[in-house]
């Protein structure tokens, strides 16, 4: 496990497509492109410039395999965790119980009070993991999608 740097462009680049690429997939309403892609790569480089935002990488042979993205929100006295991701090919080894572990060392070592984090309604495996890491739920989110009538979505 290691701490990416600025440098590393390419993990950067690759970070902001995967976490763009699950946004569209959860998302029916959202949509990946290359602005949403170069957006998320400026917003990775402002947090780690500023030291806002960490992100630790498992990797092997330079291959990307996983990586918690997290940012300290000190006005609020928390650390989120903007994304977890571990390729599907190395799931149920620990890789995202040290990430967390790593995540809440570093939040007390910010003075953070709390981590907050999203998990998608459909990944059982990772609200498992939370509850077992002592994490409670404090929201759900429900969302119903709505039929909207106007000049780009016409009844015919």
């Amino acid at each position: 496990m290691e701490k990416l740097l600025l440098k590393q462009k390419q993990y950067i680049t690759e970070i902001a497509d995967i976490h763009e690429s699950e946004l569209a997939n959860q998302n029916i309403d959202y949509s990946k492109t290359r602005l949403s892609v170069g957006l998320r790569e400026e917003m990775i480089n402002y947090g780690l410039k500023y030291n806002t935002d960490l992100i630790w990488l498992e990797t092997q042979k330079e291959q990307l395999i996983g990586f918690i993205w997290a940012r300290y929100l000190k006005d609020y006295n928390k650390v989120t965790i903007e994304m977890l991701y571990i390729n599907e090919a190395f799931r149920k080894q620990g890789i995202a119980t040290r990430f967390k572990n790593e995540v809440e060392a570093w939040a007390q070592a910010q003075g953070a009070q709390k981590i907050e984090s999203t998990v998608a309604n459909h990944n059982v495996g990772m609200q498992q993991l939370n509850l077992n890491m002592d994490y409670h739920v404090s929201k759900v989110i429900m969302t119903k999608n709505l039929r909207v009538n106007n000049e780009d979505n016409r009844e015919k």
